[in-house]
């Protein structure tokens, strides 16, 4: 379950990400590949499985983009680990100096394919002003739940070593079938040191609490629990 950068899992640094919107300007296809490890895969508050391994692969192409996006279960602690594979495509694209409209698809499949799998459809906002704001809303049709995400940012330069504290928040609201509904919440900080021009070594810490009450009927695993991510990724862009 792909999460729209509010951290996905790994940040991409400076360095990489303008590597990557020089090729976009330049009407030339580029790639970025992102292998992370995390500790406890969480998706919106909810924890789905223990630790796991997330590759993922984008490609961007002046303003449309295109990825796929999986997780693999590294420990059985449950009786059965489950693999998931998400494919999207999106357009991003400037509206001005500081906004941006970013709108895609998202398709999930679970286990190579099953009953479960769900598509959904989303549309946000990126300001490109202080704490680099954004407000993102998904709707999926197959399990009819809605979601609204708030997130803000920070990058704090450690000259030191060549690196940032790259510090994010977000806010979500989950409303499933009309019905039952919970709030979650995310702090996290993350460094990421820049190994070579494309490419990026990330390690972070993401706190993360739910609305415990409203979240019962949620299938989770080891419940509605507050949870503490540790995370390793490295980016390369080409």
């Amino acid at each position: 379950m792909i999460k729209q950068s509010i951290l996905a899992l790994a940040v991409v640094s400076a360095g990489t990400a303008a590597y990557a919107a020089e090729a976009a300007k330049s009407n030339d296809v580029a790639f970025t590949l992102d292998v992370s490890y995390v500790s406890d895969y969480v998706f919106r508050g909810v924890k789905v499985s223990d630790s796991a391994l997330q590759p993922s692969l984008e490609a961007t192409y002046a303003d449309f983009y295109a990825g796929a996006w999986h997780s693999n279960e590294i420990s059985d602690n449950v009786g059965g680990t489950q693999d998931e594979t998400d494919l999207y495509v999106g357009l991003k694209h400037k509206l001005d100096d500081t906004f941006s409209a970013d709108v895609g698809v998202t398709r999930y499949l679970y286990n190579g394919g099953s009953q479960i799998d769900s598509s959904e459809v989303y549309v946000g906002i990126n300001a490109n002003v202080l704490l680099s704001p954004s407000i993102y809303a998904y709707y999926d049709f197959d399990n009819e739940v809605a979601t609204y995400i708030g997130s803000v940012g920070y990058s704090l330069p450690i000259e030191a070593i060549k690196s940032s504290l790259d510090f994010s928040a977000s806010v979500g609201f989950v409303d499933i079938n009309g019905g039952q509904e919970y709030l979650y919440g995310v702090a996290g900080v993350a460094i990421p040191y820049k190994l070579s021009d494309t490419s990026t070594l990330t390690v972070g810490v993401d706190y993360i609490a739910n609305d415990d009450d409203n979240i019962a009927g949620v299938q989770t695993l080891g419940g509605g629990n507050d949870t503490v991510v540790a995370k390793v990724g490295l980016t390369v862009t080409f």
